[in-house]
């Protein structure tokens, strides 16, 4: 069966106009809700932070990371496998194996994450002695964002395979942020700032609630008609296959990513975590485009490489690399230069001693930009064991340095096992994209003569 019009996407060869302004679009409307995102969470975590105080705000930060650590096992891998495979049905007009692939995701990540959030329930009871009462109800405050993040991630990444990129993350990017932002200035008048870390949790589980039933709507109202009236078909083996290595990838990255946090919680007390999770928020700003590229980019990336045009896809990333640079530079220099300065404008004295750790934390977020989104090419390219295999050995050298390193430099310690292992990570996955398909996407690809090498 040909391709339709509504068929067509960005990457066919007759589309280089089409996948221009794709990435123009689709750029603009990511950019326009990460921006408001980014503005809304940190003016929630600035009210957080004067509403709650380094105490308060630790023992929210810490389980907030416990939730995010224990939900992606939950997703099963099935985020990365939906962008890839969707896209890949959606070509091919496979209505039915769309309709099969989601169905079976749903179900499956349904059951895991409610089975976890249980599990974890028990844990965290037996273990209640080791934690304080504040941190260990807002945890279990928060046990209910288990499933949602997780079946969240079903939805953004079946509309992202389908290139509803902007449509996929305007719940979690604006109506998320905004409604929680709302609650804490309606909890602010009814508490007379008297608002406690279990509080803030339950206004953020009820505006993630929100959210997750506008964005399953809004996925039933994308869905193709065909796809809508198809009946599903299980391609079993030729998914499931992908599932273990997508999920220990998955599982490994947010390990990598929250380690720094649990480690300083549980070594230094949630105290310090408040402290250090204002440097943590401010570096995820300099990140921002790199999650905006990688999302409008990673179908074209699967898209491109099954059509075997790995000199185009070389040209995109390329050029993404170089523009992720530029736009990231004056936001980290300023970090690393005025950042006690930006603390103590936005959140308080109490909070400028993470200006070290943000300076830290925004070298790494820097490298990450320069290298480019190497991640995102090795597992839109059916690569994701090399993914795995670095993410794996980054997260384990990351809770090392931060065993290692907090203790004796604290905040500072946690910083700079983050970002030597961002340092680590990105230049394996570079070699790694060198190695599989024969192209440089890094800023020195244009630099270091012979760096460019396509395959055959």
């Amino acid at each position: 069966m040909g391709l339709t019009p509504t068929n067509q996407v960005p990457g066919a060869k007759e589309g280089s106009g089409n996948l221009r302004t794709y990435l123009l679009t689709g750029a603009a409307g990511l950019f326009g809700l990460r921006v408001a995102f980014g503005g809304l969470s940190f003016i929630a975590t600035v009210v957080l932070a004067r509403l709650l105080g380094t105490g308060g705000l630790g023992a929210f930060t810490y389980a907030r990371a416990w939730i995010l650590l224990l939900g992606i096992p939950a997703i099963l891998g099935m985020d990365q496998l939906l962008v890839r495979d969707i896209a890949a049905y959606q070509a091919k007009a496979q209505w039915s194996s769309i309709r099969g692939l989601l169905e079976g995701a749903n179900r499956a990540v349904l059951l895991a994450s409610t089975g976890l959030a249980l599990v974890a329930a028990a844990f965290s009871w037996a273990f209640s002695k080791h934690l304080s009462s504040e941190a260990l109800i807002t945890f279990w405050v928060a046990l209910p964002l288990m499933p949602l993040i997780a079946l969240t991630r079903v939805r953004q990444a079946a509309l992202q395979g389908l290139h509803r990129v902007v449509r996929g993350s305007f719940p979690e990017r604006l109506v998320q942020p905004a409604l929680f932002l709302a609650l804490l200035g309606a909890a602010y008048l009814v508490f007379r700032g008297g608002l406690t870390a279990p509080w803030a949790m339950g206004l953020n589980v009820l505006a993630t609630s929100a959210a997750f039933l506008l964005g399953a709507w809004m996925l039933r109202k994308a869905l193709p008609p065909p796809a809508s009236e198809a009946a599903p078909v299980f391609d079993g083996f030729d998914w499931r296959r992908s599932v273990l290595p997508l999920m220990f990838m998955a599982s490994a990255g947010v390990l990598y990513g929250q380690a720094d946090s649990l480690l300083l919680g549980a070594i230094k007390g949630v105290e310090a975590l408040g402290v250090y999770a204002v440097a943590d928020k401010g570096a995820e700003l300099i990140a921002a485009l790199q999650v905006v590229v990688s999302a409008l980019l990673a179908p074209t990336a699967a898209r491109l490489y099954a059509a075997g045009e790995i000199e185009r896809l070389e040209q995109v990333f390329a050029k993404m690399t170089w523009m992720m640079l530029l736009v990231s530079l004056p936001l980290a220099v300023g970090f690393i230069g005025f950042g006690r300065w930006f603390l103590l404008s936005f959140y308080g004295p109490k909070f400028t001693p993470a200006a070290a750790a943000l300076a830290i934390l925004s070298v790494g977020q820097l490298v990450s930009a320069a290298v480019g989104l190497v991640g995102t090419l090795v597992i839109m390219t059916g690569h994701e064991a090399d993914v795995a295999l670095a993410i794996g050995g980054g997260a384990a050298a990351n809770i090392v340095l931060n065993v290692v390193l907090i203790p004796k430099w604290g905040l500072e310690g946690a910083a700079l096992a983050n970002s030597s292992t961002t340092i680590l990570w990105n230049v394996l996955m570079a070699v790694a994209v060198y190695r599989k398909l024969g192209i440089q996407i890094t800023v020195l690809g244009k630099l270091v003569p012979g760096a460019r090498k396509l395959p055959g």
